[in-house]
């Protein structure tokens, strides 16, 4: 069987990690892919794949001259070294083996920061410039590449891992709004003056009554961030909350927030896996993606540097908000399907007939107007 690096936000093992890599299964039953990983042994043990340290360069580009394929998924540019995922500098120098290789490289549902110096900025046309498929997640990171002197058009696609959840949908509204709220704690898109204020929001509305639980994201032998995250909320809050364990996977099994009466969403995985669960979400905006996400499926938003006040608001909001709606959930599921297509067809060097009868594209947009 080929083999293809997948390199994104792997490692330590997550539940959006776990979608990431089911949807590739499912769209390239036919390919071995071999995680880029932060943390390889973890992800190998969570995963059972290849794996290759996504914190060593030289291991990355040995790996990409070495597999049949490059693929970037659900990754950022503007992401720094430090985060579990590659950097800019890493994904250049990969991409620029697997072409002297002359292997078929992909950027899959990839988000952009705002441009940062003039080297990132060229480094990111260059990237851009010579992937042999590019698929951004949203219209506003085709809106930074252009500002970063990125030649568009862009073909807007959405994060995969929503494919992995395409026999997983809600499957209806409870008829009964409880009132409780789950916090999805990430730590690593938790900026540290968000903390005290998110702490504060939350400790108003627990002295209202309202329950309040906090999931940490990872578990704590991979990444107990998220554990200190979570107890550091916890002591601000000062009444009774619960804490739950990581969500297990994306969909409506073990530990998801179905049956929550809101979620509190720090990253955009947090809420694909209320949308799947057919809950109401307040995106905490600490990425573009998942302002971006929040926006499409029509859920409320407030800003990393709102007031107490105003997360407190907006948490209250959700409880009385409408969950994204099936049609919503469905059309991501869509897009995803769409990317993987174009995916297909790039790895078959277009030989797959079937491919090329059923696709319908995605669309080409310069940003938003």
């Amino acid at each position: 069987m080929p083999s293809a690096l997948l390199a994104g936000h792997f490692g330590p093992s997550d539940a959006g990690e776990a979608a990431t890599l089911g949807a590739f299964e499912r769209a390239l039953p036919e390919w071995t892919p071999v995680l880029a990983s932060s943390d390889p042994a973890a992800t190998h043990a969570a995963h059972g794949c290849g794996t290759v340290d996504a914190r060593r360069p030289a291991a990355m580009i040995r790996a990409a001259a070495q597999s049949d394929a490059t693929v970037f998924a659900g990754w950022s540019i503007g992401e720094g070294v430090r985060g579990p995922r590659p950097g800019l500098r890493t994904a250049v120098a990969v991409v620029s083996a697997a072409k002297l290789r002359g292997r078929p490289t992909a950027l899959l549902g990839i988000s952009a920061r705002a441009a940062g110096g003039a080297w990132e900025r060229r480094l990111s046309r260059w990237l851009l410039s010579e992937a042999d498929l590019v698929v951004l997640r949203d219209a506003f990171s085709a809106r930074h590449l252009e500002e970063a002197g990125v030649r568009g058009p862009f073909r807007i696609g959405t994060d995969p891992a929503w494919l992995d959840l395409q026999d997983r949908r809600p499957d209806g509204r409870a008829a009964h709004r409880p009132r409780n709220v789950v916090v999805e704690i990430e730590a690593r898109t938790c900026p540290p003056q968000l903390v005290a204020r998110l702490g504060e929001a939350l400790a108003r509305l627990a002295a209202g009554d309202l329950e309040i639980e906090l999931q940490p994201w990872h578990d704590p032998s991979s990444d107990g961030a998220d554990h200190g995250l979570a107890a550091e909320l916890a002591g601000r809050i000062g009444e009774p909350v619960r804490v739950l364990r990581p969500p297990a996977e994306l969909g409506p099994g073990e530990r998801s927030p179905a049956g929550a009466g809101a979620v509190v969403a720090l990253g955009s995985h947090a809420l694909i896996a209320a949308a799947v669960a057919g809950v109401p979400a307040v995106a905490v905006a600490c990425e573009p993606a998942t302002a971006a996400l929040a926006r499409r499926l029509d859920q409320p938003l407030v800003g990393a540097d709102a007031e107490p006040a105003e997360i407190a608001d907006a948490i209250a909001a959700a409880l009385v908000h409408e969950p994204p709606r099936p049609n919503a959930v469905a059309g991501q599921i869509a897009t995803a399907e769409e990317g993987f297509r174009l995916l297909r067809l790039l790895l078959s060097e277009g030989r797959s007939e079937e491919e090329t009868g059923e696709l319908s594209g995605l669309p080409l947009r310069r940003g938003p107007g």
